[in-house]
């Protein structure tokens, strides 16, 4: 019996340490990666640079044209007015609602 159990707890054993190394470990870059991403931009004031990095589906150009618009407005009122911007589109517009501000 002693020998059984004792068979059993070096079979364990092992096991107790390879779980936690099989998990994925915490990136700190990663999670302020995320955090940066999650961050409101104000199209009001933000660069062309800002914009093309805070919002998914706009690069340097359209960024470029959103500030144009910006310009020529005097000031976004709503942010429906994004949809002026030549390419950039109402299901662009709803995948970054969230990240945007006046």
């Amino acid at each position: 019996m002693l020998y059984k159990t004792l068979m059993f707890a070096s079979l364990l054993t092992p096991m107790a340490f390879t779980a936690p190394a099989l998990a994925e470990p915490w990136q700190p870059a990663q999670a302020q990666a995320e955090a940066a991403q999650q961050a409101k931009v104000n199209i009001n004031h933000a660069s062309a640079e800002q914009l093309a990095h805070a919002l998914r589906g706009v690069g340097m150009a359209r960024a470029q044209a959103i500030i144009e618009l910006r310009e020529r407005l005097g000031g976004f009122t709503e942010i429906e007015q994004l949809l002026q911007v030549k390419g950039l589109g109402i299901r662009t517009l709803e995948n970054n609602k969230d990240k945007i501000e006046l």
